[in-house]
This record gives C-alpha cells, sequence and structure tokens, in this order.
C-alpha cells in the first residue's frame, strides 16, 4: 500500500471511472438538500433544547453555566451528532458510488442519495456513539483548561494580563498549548481509528458500538500507513484546491481592476463571480472525492479484494430508483428557493445607508480609556456616539472603568468595588497612557454625562464583573436625571442586567453584547445587538433588521473590515479609529446606490 500505488488507484483511475459525473451531481444535489432541509432540521431540534433551560437565547457568560447542566451537555452532544452525521452521509454517497465502480458497476446519483437515507439511521446512532466518546475526551480537558484560568489568570482582569504578559500567562498559555496538543492527538488518534466506519456501517450493516469495534479490529495493524495516506492525500487536495482558487482570485482581481465603464464591470463582475463560485464547488468536491475515494481504496486493500463484491454491494443499494418526475421536482423546488432567497437579499441591501460612529471608550487610540480627554476627542472626530464602560464602587459611585482593578491604567492591584471613590479620584489614570495626560482622573457616569451634554451620544456599558449592588439602578436614575434618555443606549453581557433596565426604564434603547451565544438572539426582549466583527455577516444584518434589531458591531479598525461592514448595511460601527471612518462614509456619501454596489460586489471578489 505504497503512496504511489494508491496515487495511481486514486488519482490515475480515480476508482470512479465513467460514474464521476454522478458523484459531482450527487454532491451537489446533497449540499443543496442540507441546506434546504437538513440544516433548518437541526437549528429547530437544537433551539428547542436551549428552551428547556428556560431560554430563547443564551450568550456570553451565561454559556458556561448553560454548559455545565444536562440541556447544555445534550445541546453539545446532539450538536456534534448532527454535524459527524451530515458529513458521514455527505460522504456515504460518495463512497457508494466508488465502490460501485471498484467492482466495474455504474452509478446513478440518485441510487446513491436512496441508499444514503436507508442507511441514515445507522449512520446516525453511529455518529451519537462517536461524539460521546470524543466529548468524554475532550470535555475533562476543557475543565483543566477552566481551572488553569481561574487558578492562574483570576487576581486581576484579563487586560492586565494580556498587556503586561507576565509569567502566570506565559504558564497558561504552555498548559493550553499542551491540552491543544493532547486535543489533536486524540482527534488524530480518532481519525484513524473510525477511518473505516462508514464503509462498515454502509456494507457489513454495523452500527454504533460495533461498528466502532469492526472498524478498529479491521485498521489493526495497519494504523500508521493509514495516518499516512490520510494525512499526505488529503494535504495534497487541499494543497492543489488553495492554489487554484488563489490564482483565480488572482486573475478575477486583476480583470476587475484592468476594466472601465460601469457596464463592463457589472457584467465581468458577475462573470467573474460564477466562475469562483464554479472553482468552488469543484475544488470541494476534489478534497471530498479524494477522501472517500482513500476510505474506500484503505478498505478494500485490508479486505484484501480488487473490487467490492457484488451481493454486498446489492444488498446496500437495495432502495428504490427515483423517478425522472420526482427529480424535476426536486431541482424546480431548489431552483424556486433559490431566486426568492436572492430576491429577499436584494430587497433587504443597505449599502448606502448611513452608519453610526461610536468611538470605543472614547476615542481610546488618541486618549486613555474612559476618560474625559477621550470623549472631547471622539467629539473632534466627528463621532456620534462615545462608548463607555460603567462600574459600582464600594460607596455605590458609577464611575467609568474598563477592568476589574487598576492594574493595567495605574500599577495599583486595587477591586473597584472593594475602594471608596473619595479614594480613586485620586489615582492619575493618564500618564500610563502618556506625559501628555498627567493628571487625568477617574470620571463619575455624572461627569460623563455632563460632557457629552448635546455634543455626542452616550453607549453605557454595564460592567457587572459579579459584584453587582445597584449599578442598573443607579445608571438608570444618572441618565434620567440629565434627561439624557433619548441619546444613550445601555448595553451589557449581561442579560439579568438589561432585563432590570428595561424593568425600570422601558423607554431606554437597550443592547445585548454578543461575543458568543447559542439559540437564537434576535428572540431576546432587546433593541439592538452589539456583536463581534468575527460574528458578523451580511446573512445575519439582514435577519437581524428583519426582527427589528439594529446591528453594532464591535470593535472595527481595519480600513477593509470597516468597508465590509458598511457593505452589509450594519447600523453602527464601534472603532478605534472614528475620525477615519467618519471620512470614509463622508466619502461613501458621494456615490450613487449602484457604483457602491459595485465596490461591494468587486470587494465580495477580491475578499
Amino acid at each position: 500500500m505504497s503512496f504511489s500505488d494508491t496515487w495511481y488507484d486514486v488519482y490515475a483511475q480515480a476508482l470512479f471511472g465513467r460514474s464521476i459525473r454522478s458523484a459531482l451531481i450527487y454532491d451537489l444535489v446533497y449540499k443543496a438538500l442540507g441546506a434546504a432541509m437538513l440544516v433548518p432540521l437541526m437549528a429547530f431540534v437544537l433551539s428547542r433544547l436551549i428552551l428547556s433551560s428556560g431560554s430563547l437565547s443564551i450568550a456570553n457568560e451565561a454559556i458556561v453555566e448553560f454548559a455545565l447542566s444536562i440541556p447544555g451537555l445534550l445541546f453539545a452532544l446532539l450538536a456534534l451528532t448532527f454535524t459527524l452525521t451530515s458529513i458521514y452521509a455527505e460522504q456515504a454517497g460518495l463512497m457508494h458510488i466508488a465502490s460501485g465502480a471498484s467492482g466495474g458497476r455504474s452509478t446513478r446519483w440518485m441510487d446513491a442519495l436512496a441508499t444514503v437515507l436507508s442507511a441514515l439511521p445507522r449512520l446516525l446512532l453511529l455518529a451519537l456513539w462517536q461524539a460521546g466518546i470524543l466529548l468524554a475526551w475532550l470535555l475533562p480537558l476543557a475543565a483543566i483548561a477552566a481551572f488553569t484560568y481561574l487558578t492562574l489568570l483570576n487576581d486581576h482582569d484579563i487586560s492586565w494580563y494580556l498587556t503586561n504578559r507576565p509569567p502566570e500567562l506565559r504558564y497558561a498559555l504552555l498548559i493550553g498549548g499542551l491540552l491543544g496538543c493532547i486535543a489533536a492527538g486524540v482527534i488524530c488518534r480518532y481519525l484513524v481509528e473510525w477511518a473505516l466506519t462508514i464503509p462498515v456501517c454502509l456494507y457489513e450493516g454495523e452500527t454504533g458500538r460495533s461498528a466502532l469495534r469492526r472498524a478498529q479490529e479491521l485498521i489493526r495493524g495497519h494504523r500508521l500507513r493509514a495516518l499516512a495516506l490520510l494525512v499526505i492525500n488529503l494535504m495534497l487536495a487541499l494543497v492543489i484546491s488553495a492554489a487554484v482558487l488563489w490564482l483565480s482570485d488572482q486573475l478575477v482581481e486583476k480583470l476587475l481592476g484592468a476594466i472601465q465603464g460601469i457596464r463592463a464591470l457589472i457584467f465581468a463582475s458577475a462573470l467573474s463571480l460564477a466562475l469562483l463560485l464554479a472553482l468552488t464547488a469543484l475544488m470541494s468536491f476534489l478534497v471530498l472525492t479524494v477522501y472517500a475515494v482513500l476510505i474506500v481504496h484503505l478498505y478494500l486493500k485490508i479486505l484484501g479484494v480488487d473490487g467490492l463484491p457484488a451481493e454486498r454491494w446489492e444488498r446496500a443499494a437495495k432502495a428504490a430508483r427515483m423517478p425522472r418526475w420526482t427529480i424535476i421536482v426536486l431541482l424546480a423546488v431548489l431552483l424556486g428557493g433559490a431566486l426568492l432567497i436572492a430576491q429577499n437579499k436584494l430587497q433587504d441591501l443597505r449599502i448606502g445607508q448611513d452608519v453610526k460612529v461610536t468611538a470605543h471608550r472614547g476615542s481610546s487610540r488618541y486618549a486613555p480609556e474612559n476618560s474625559l480627554s477621550a470623549i472631547h476627542r471622539a467629539i473632534t472626530d466627528g463621532a456620534d456616539y462615545a462608548e463607555i464602560d460603567v462600574q459600582e464602587t464600594a460607596d455605590g459611585v458609577v464611575v467609568l472603568l474598563h477592568d476589574t482593578d487598576l492594574m493595567r491604567v495605574a500599577g495599583l492591584p486595587t477591586k473597584i468595588w472593594n475602594a471608596k471613590y473619595q479614594d480613586l479620584r485620586r489615582v492619575d489614570v493618564g500618564r500610563w497612557f502618556s506625559e501628555d495626560f498627567f493628571g487625568e482622573r477617574i470620571l463619575t457616569l455624572e461627569e460623563a454625562l455632563i460632557a457629552a451634554g448635546r455634543r455626542i451620544d452616550l453607549n453605557i456599558e454595564l460592567k457587572f464583573n459579579g459584584h453587582d449592588q445597584q449599578l442598573a439602578e443607579r445608571v438608570v436614575d444618572l441618565v434620567q436625571q440629565a434627561d439624557f434618555a433619548e441619546r444613550c443606549i445601555i448595553t451589557s453581557l449581561s442579560q439579568q442586567g438589561l432585563a432590570r433596565v428595561r424593568e425600570l426604564a422601558p423607554e431606554l434603547r437597550i443592547g445585548q453584547i454578543v461575543s458568543v451565544a447559542v439559540g437564537d438572539t434576535r428572540k431576546l426582549d432587546v433593541d439592538l445587538l452589539s456583536m463581534n466583527l468575527h460574528q458578523v455577516t451580511a446573512k445575519r444584518v439582514r435577519a437581524n433588521r428583519r426582527a427589528g434589531l439594529q446591528t453594532h458591531v464591535w470593535t472595527v479598525n481595519d480600513p477593509a473590515d470597516m468597508a465590509r461592514m458598511l457593505d452589509y448595511g450594519v447600523d453602527n460601527l464601534i472603532t478605534d479609529e472614528p475620525a477615519q471612518l467618519r471620512a470614509m462614509i463622508t466619502e461613501r456619501a458621494k456615490l450613487s446606490d449602484a457604483e457602491l454596489l459595485l465596490l461591494s460586489l468587486g470587494r465580495a471578489l477580491r475578499d
């Protein structure tokens, strides 16, 4: 089973022969069916499980509590099971076509699909066993990682550790790296141990634990060869795919850059987009096909046969053939659905919409964060909002500060909730930033509201840090006293804190900050979602808008990211570079909608 022999069987003969067209059609149809049926079904089941915990959505710090609960563990188990089942079903169809070709049989794509559907219960049970075994290994590693974090990185705010990089951070990273290597080793081990589970499930009728035992029995004595076979050939397929897509992307970029004229650019953009989509589908098919053929090749070699015995293949392919009218109806439904989706996306485009600019912690790149100077600089930079972080002192004064302590901004280990304001007001929080800000003091929310006045709105983030006294009540009271309700939004990681604000002052706009989440955050009782840049897609922005929610995005500093978010039509960008963002928005305002659409399409192709 040398590499050269495998290359000849897999790449030269392909083990598909004339069935390559069936394999490609099967892969495309499976992906379409998965998008239309399987993904919504998975989302429905998992959302029911989240609802069983008593919440519509679970975000941020509440995820830890959910993960340790029975519904949370079931969520992880089912999510992994569904994911594996989806992968296995796609692979099973390709393997069935390949195994038929190995015995000189030509397999139609619809027969492969019918065969996979008949084997789906066995594949589901197999995936459930594998998901349980993986979680039994990986969850203890996650628990050790959490214990390490709480032991080594819990004395100060995480921002201080990341800024100053003390030995504790290096120890934590070392332990985290070791745990990551162990996790990678576990996954690689089972990648080999379970390599033959799909053909065993498909052609030997085994499932669940018995399929795992049978696969391990077959692979025994061939582990190193199997690992080399899988790694070398998959890496080769991935490198070829990446190279083809990269070269195509470079050619498209040069083509679009050389074309003059709006009409020509529209035609070239549409043609380039179609080309890239087709190439992406083909390269994805290449990688999946290589893996499927490798497994079939390995399975047949271990069995010591040149092709799968006819009776075994026929037993698996016992499903009835699909009539032509069924195929035509299915394709028509898929095409109609695609057209409806495209129409909805075009209706939702808001490329030319004005986007609000929020200065992150004030203009914190050019002045000490959460300070009076930062708010004044945000006004000068043309920001619509200044985002500020507020928390309580021991004597109940609401002050502006991001971290749980003063280590990063003043070199003091004092916890904010343990200190009185009279002591904090003497602390210099400007010198760490620059000598130009020597003597800058900790600002109270009352002072910040006065400084903002009518010149800038405020995004007030509630920082509870597990030591809430009456933060929501005090912030609401201060905002109402300053007659600032229409000029601010209240945001927080804490769903409970926002619920309290809603109860106290329904007229205030509130926003859930989303760093990580499970479930549908659009169903939360908020006015906006403040989302991490890396979570935001055009689809997510449209979904939020349809649910009546604004989309605010943090923290967007790169010009390319700014432009992409503007293309998506988000409502508010939180940035450390408000002046740069304001200049970009002003420049875009001079362009027509058609020009903005072309900019968006061209950027999507380049990215």
